[in-house]
């Protein structure tokens, strides 16, 4: 292990928050109706099949990373590839972490001005989540994972609220169910997998793990929590609107917390709108420093300084996507690519990695033999 980590090393368990958090964003607000129109009722069991494909294509990460000790992703490409092809493929992680960055914080920026404050320019907006990030992530990793775990425990009670919609629900809307046919199906999961990304980011802190006989058991069991809080809000969202009205609400989530009526609090959802920042900035910091880390690792300038233009590129891309229409052009992009990266590339690295072990061991077996 080397002695640089050590400050930084974090306990294993704190991975079912971290893995959690980094799973649950902006996507959880409305992915229910770009499921739904390609499902119908059967959105639920999409939902519930991605959770279980991300329990492979995690379990799949984790054996990858266990062959090559405390090294990151940024490292294991180099190894395994060589300079060239381990830098590109380097410079698409990084790319990718800038872009999810980009989306994740316009669409948030868009549901603060459409439910909260539509007067006020977005940039203004997306620069002051921005300077939160910046000052999130310059306090370095643990400050990351510190501010992902006492965020997922202030927010985890957001699920009770479930009980409310469910008050006003007809449980007959679930049918009928296998409906969908399997191109279909296919499509409904390609949506939810837009929702539920994120776990990636495992691949850049799992050397900072203490326990590493640990990670499997507690990133499942975070995988676990998401597939189940994801499965149970598409539900809820199934049978509390008719299939019409799913088929044209935006934001299905925040839109049923509008049943929620208090004495001292009529419009519950302006609260929901509020503390999802809480939900969406621990994804932005652990984004932000993964670009910034890789860009640290492959240009041996400090990270801290790569957080300059780094941020300024995030905020003015965010700032120059105006209307919806451009943001669901961007969102639906960036969810068929990602698909090859976050759950096509595991296996070709997996068995890049085996490939380069075996050579490996065949290398020392003759240089000892020789010896």
């Amino acid at each position: 292990m080397s002695k640089s980590r050590l400050p930084y090393m974090y306990s294993s368990f704190l991975l079912v928050f971290l893995i959690h958090d980094a799973q649950v964003g902006v996507g959880l607000p409305g992915f229910q109706r770009f499921v739904y129109t390609n499902t119908g009722h059967d959105a639920w069991l999409a939902v519930l099949a991605v959770g279980l494909v991300n329990q492979f294509v995690v379990w799949l990460m984790i054996r990858t990373l266990m062959k090559f000790g405390d090294k990151d992703l940024y490292d294991i490409h180099v190894m395994v590839y060589g300079k060239v092809i381990g830098f590109t493929m380097n410079i698409v992680y990084i790319g990718y972490f800038v872009f999810a960055m980009v989306i994740e914080l316009r669409n948030y920026v868009e549901m603060i001005q459409v439910w909260l404050f539509p007067t006020v320019p977005q940039w203004v907006l997306s620069l002051l989540i921005s300077c939160a990030v910046f000052y999130g992530v310059r306090g370095g990793l643990k400050t990351v994972i510190g501010t992902s775990f006492v965020f997922t425990c202030m927010t985890t009670w957001l699920v009770l609220l479930l009980y409310f919609p469910l008050r006003y629900s007809e449980w007959n809307r679930m049918l009928p169910l296998m409906e969908a046919n399997g191109g279909q199906f296919a499509k409904g999961m390609l949506a939810t997998s837009f929702a539920m990304i994120g776990f990636e980011i495992l691949y850049f802190i799992y050397a900072y793990a203490k326990e590493k006989s640990k990670v499997q058991l507690y990133s499942q069991l975070g995988l676990m929590s998401v597939t189940l809080f994801y499965t149970s809000v598409m539900l809820v969202s199934i049978v509390f609107f008719s299939g019409g009205e799913l088929l044209k609400t935006n934001w299905a989530t925040f839109t049923m917390l509008k049943v929620i009526k208090l004495p001292f609090l009529e419009r519950f959802e302006f609260i929901g709108v509020s503390l999802w920042l809480m939900v969406i900035l621990p994804n932005l910091l652990f984004f932000c420093w993964a670009a910034t880390k890789g860009l640290k690792r492959i240009f041996s300038w400090q990270q801290q300084y790569w957080l300059y233009p780094v941020i300024g590129v995030v905020t003015l891309a965010s700032s120059l996507i105006n209307t919806r229409i451009q943001i669901l052009m961007l969102n639906d992009f960036f969810s068929k690519w990602c698909v090859y990266l976050i759950y096509a590339y595991p296996l070709v690295l997996y068995a890049a990695a085996c490939i380069y072990v075996k050579k490996r061991k065949m290398r020392l077996g003759t240089g000892e033999a020789r010896s």
